[in-house]
C-alpha cells in the first residue's frame, strides 16, 4: 500500500526542472487555436486561359478582331479541349458541381477510371481478373528458447532442474492458383528444423518436412463458372459487403455503363455547343437589328428638332420629347442586345474550352437552316429505341442485376466443397547432408533424399459441408435482387414511354418553329411595307401622320426582326435536339468515339496470345452453356 501510494504521489508531483541557459519561455511555440483553415501544399500549373485579359462588356469597348468560326470548327474544339466534360445549365449555379463536387463531373477519363477500379462494387476487370492470379508466398523463421526441465519426462531425459536448449527453424513456400470453377489448387513446400540438448532424441538436430498439394472445389453454393464469373471466387466474399457482383462479367458491364455515360456526357456537350452557337447567331443578327433601329431612331430626332427650329409641321415640343425619348429606348435595346452578344460570346468560349477573351471575338460563320426538313416519326422512334445511350445503359444494368440474381440462387444451397490433399514427407539428420550418415537406420542423414525417394507418403480426401440454419441472408439477397430486376424493369419501360414522349415533343417544336419561322417572314414583310408607308406620309403631311404612328410602326419592325432571327435560330435548335432526341447527334455532327492507341507491348501481347490460341488444341469434351452478353 506504502509502495503504491508512493507512486501514485510520483506521477502528479511536478518538479522544478533546472536549464543551462536560463531563457524565459515564449509563447511562440504553442497554437493559439485548435482549428485553423489550412493551405494544402500542392504544386500545380493554373492553365494560360485562366489569365484572360479584361473580358467584354459594355463600359469597356474594344476594337476587337473578329473570328468567323464554323460550327464544325466550333464542335472540334470543343472535343479537343473537353477533357473535363461542362454543360450550360451548370453555369453560375450555386450547386455548380464542376465547383462543388467535380468528382461526379464526366469527363474523358471515367472509362479508363472504371477500367482500372479496384474497389468493392467499382471494380475493373483487371481487377475482377486478379482474383485467378497465383499467390506466391514464403517465410522463414528462427527460434531459440532455454527452460528450466521440471521433470524428467517432459524434457526428453534431462534431469529435473537441467536447462531444455532448443533452436528452431521453420521455412515454408506455397503457390496457390484459383480456378474459375472456383476450386483452388495450392502447392506447398517447408520444413521444420529442430535441435536441443535432449538425450532421449534419435538425432539431436533434425529436419522435417514435406512437399504436398490441396484441392477445394465447390459443389454447391458457389460452384462452377457461372456463379464465378459474376460474382467472383466464393471464398474471397465478404457476406453483406462485396454482394455477388465482383466477377468478370459484372467488371465488363460497369465498364460498359461507363461507356454509355460518357457517350451520353458528349451529346449533352455537343448539343449545348451547337445551341450556344445558334443562339450567339440570333444575337448577332438582334444587335445589328437593334443598331439599325437606333441610328434611325436618331436620325428622326435630329429631323424633329430640325423641324421645331423652322418652326415647320411636326416640330412640337412634344414631337421632339418624344423623339428623343424613343431615341433612348432604342439606345437601351442595343446596349441590351451587345451585352447579351457578349455573355453568349463568353458562353460559347467557356464551352470550347477558350479563354474568356483572347483578342478575337468570336461570330459564327455558318447560315442558319431555312428550308424544310421532314423527319418520318415511325423511323425516328425506331432509331431512338435503338441509339438512345440512356436506354443502352439500362439495358446493362437490368443483364448485370440478372446475372447477379443467378449468382445469387446459387448461396440458397447448402455449401459443400469436395476437399483432398496428397503428401510427400521428408525426414533426416540434414538437409542435404550424405544419405548414409544416418547412423545406419536407412538413409536417414539426408532429409532431401528421403524427400525425393518418396518413401513415406500420406493423402486425404472428403467433403465439407455446411449451411446456416433457416438460409434467412441467402434468400434475402435473392429477394432484393429480384426486386431490383423488377424495378430496372419497369423503369426501362417507362424510359422507353418517356423517350418515346421526348421525341413528340421535338416533332412539335419543329412544326412550331417552321411554321413560326414563315409566318415572321410575312409578318416582317408586312411591318416593313407599314413603316415605310407611314414614313413616307408623315414626311409629307406630317399634320395627318402623327409621329407616335411612325415610331410605333418602326418598334413593331425591330420587334418583327429579332422575331425572325429568333424563330430561325429556334428552329436550328430544333433540328438539332431532334437528333439528339433520337441518339443521332453524333453521327450528325460526324463524331465517332473510339479507343485510343495500345501500348506496343500491349499489342505484342496481343499476337502472343493470338498465336497461342490459332494453335491450340480443341478442348474435347468440353461445352460452353454460358449466355453470350451482347447481340
Amino acid at each position: 500500500m506504502a509502495v503504491a501510494l508512493s507512486l501514485t504521489a510520483g506521477c502528479a508531483w511536478f518538479t522544478e526542472d533546472h536549464y543551462l541557459a536560463h531563457r524565459e519561455p515564449g509563447a511562440e511555440h504553442y497554437l493559439t487555436q485548435a482549428t485553423q483553415i489550412e493551405y494544402p501544399d500542392v504544386s500545380t500549373s493554373t492553365p494560360h486561359e485562366a489569365y484572360a485579359v479584361d473580358p467584354r462588356r459594355l463600359r469597356n469597348p474594344t476594337e476587337d478582331e473578329i473570328w468567323d468560326l464554323p460550327l464544325e470548327q466550333a464542335i472540334q474544339l470543343a472535343l479537343a479541349n473537353s477533357q473535363i466534360i461542362k454543360s450550360s445549365g451548370a453555369f453560375l449555379s450555386p450547386g455548380n458541381p464542376l465547383l462543388m463536387n467535380p468528382e461526379a463531373v464526366a469527363s474523358v477519363y471515367d472509362p479508363a477510371i472504371q477500367e482500372t477500379g479496384v474497389l468493392f462494387g467499382n471494380r475493373g476487370v483487371e481487377a475482377a481478373l486478379s482474383e485467378f492470379d497465383a499467390q506466391f508466398t514464403t517465410n522463414m523463421i528462427w527460434g531459440r528458447n532455454e527452460a528450466i526441465a521440471n521433470n524428467q519426462f517432459n524434457s526428453g531425459g534431462l534431469a529435473p532442474g537441467s536447462t531444455l536448449v532448443e533452436d528452431s527453424a521453420l521455412f515454408s513456400t506455397s503457390i496457390s492458383k484459383r480456378f474459375a470453377t472456383g476450386g483452388q489448387l495450392a502447392l506447398i513446400h517447408d520444413w521444420d528444423y529442430s535441435w536441443n540438448n535432449s538425450p532421449g532424441r534419435l538425432f539431436s538436430s533434425v529436419y522435417e518436412g514435406s512437399v504436398r498439394a490441396e484441392l477445394r472445389q465447390p459443389l454447391l453454393a458457389g460452384g462452377g463458372v457461372e456463379y464465378t464469373r459474376v460474382a467472383g471466387p466464393i471464398s474471397q466474399s465478404i457476406q453483406g459487403v462485396t454482394g455477388v457482383g465482383q466477377g468478370v462479367l459484372i467488371a465488363r458491364i460497369d465498364g460498359d455503363i461507363a461507356l454509355a455515360d460518357f457517350e451520353l456526357a458528349v451529346s449533352r456537350l455537343l448539343r449545348d455547343v451547337e445551341q450556344t452557337y445558334w443562339r450567339l447567331s440570333q444575337a448577332y443578327q438582334t444587335y445589328h437589328s437593334e443598331v439599325v433601329a437606333r441610328n434611325e431612331a436618331e436620325q428622326v430626332w435630329d429631323n424633329v428638332t430640325l423641324r421645331a427650329e423652322v418652326q415647320a409641321p411636326g416640330g412640337g415640343a412634344a414631337d421632339v420629347a418624344r423623339a428623343a425619348e424613343h431615341y433612348y429606348q432604342s439606345r437601351i435595346r442595343t446596349e441590351t442586345a451587345l451585352d447579351t452578344l457578349y455573355a453568349l460570346e463568353a458562353e460559347l468560349r467557356r464551352l470550347l474550352g477558350l479563354a474568356v477573351n483572347d483578342g478575337l471575338v468570336i461570330r459564327p460563320a455558318n447560315v442558319p437552316l431555312t428550308a424544310e426538313i421532314v423527319h418520318d416519326w415511325n423511323i425516328a422512334l425506331a432509331d431512338a429505341f435503338s441509339r438512345r445511350p440512356e436506354l443502352r445503359r439500362q439495358k446493362w444494368a437490368i443483364k448485370s442485376l440478372d446475372l447477379q440474381l443467378k449468382a445469387a440462387e446459387s448461396l440458397t444451397r447448402p455449401r459443400l466443397d469436395f476437399v483432398s490433399g496428397y503428401r510427400v514427407n521428408g525426414f533426416g539428420d540434414d538437409l542435404y547432408g550424405d544419405p548414409d550418415e544416418g547412423l545406419g537406420l536407412g538413409n536417414l542423414g539426408s532429409a532431401y533424399h528421403r524427400l525425393t525417394a518418396g518413401d513415406q507418403t500420406g493423402w486425404n480426401l472428403g467433403f465439407e459441408f455446411s449451411v446456416p440454419i433457416g438460409q434467412r441472408f441467402a434468400h434475402a439477397q435473392v429477394r432484393n435482387f429480384e426486386l431490383r430486376l423488377i424495378k430496372a424493369q419497369a423503369a426501362l419501360r417507362a424510359q422507353e414511354i418517356e423517350i418515346s414522349h421526348e421525341l413528340a415533343a421535338a416533332f412539335r417544336d419543329l412544326d412550331r418553329t417552321y411554321l413560326a419561322m414563315e409566318n415572321q417572314r410575312r409578318r416582317k414583310i408586312a411591318a416593313e411595307r407599314r413603316y415605310l408607308a407611314l414614313r413616307a406620309e408623315y414626311e409629307a403631311e406630317p399634320e395627318r401622320v402623327s409621329l407616335d404612328d411612325v415610331l410605333r410602326a418602326r418598334d413593331i419592325l425591330s420587334q418583327t426582326e429579332i422575331a425572325l432571327h429568333t424563330s430561325v435560330s429556334d428552329y436550328n435548335i430544333a433540328q438539332s435536339d431532334m437528333y439528339y432526341r433520337t441518339g443521332r447527334l453524333l453521327d450528325y455532327d460526324n463524331v465517332w468515339l473510339h479507343e485510343g492507341p495500345w501500348d506496343a507491348e500491349a499489342s505484342k501481347d496481343v499476337e502472343r496470345h493470338a498465336r497461342a490460341r490459332a494453335n491450340a488444341l480443341p478442348g474435347i469434351g468440353l461445352r460452353n452453356d454460358l449466355e453470350p452478353l451482347t447481340e
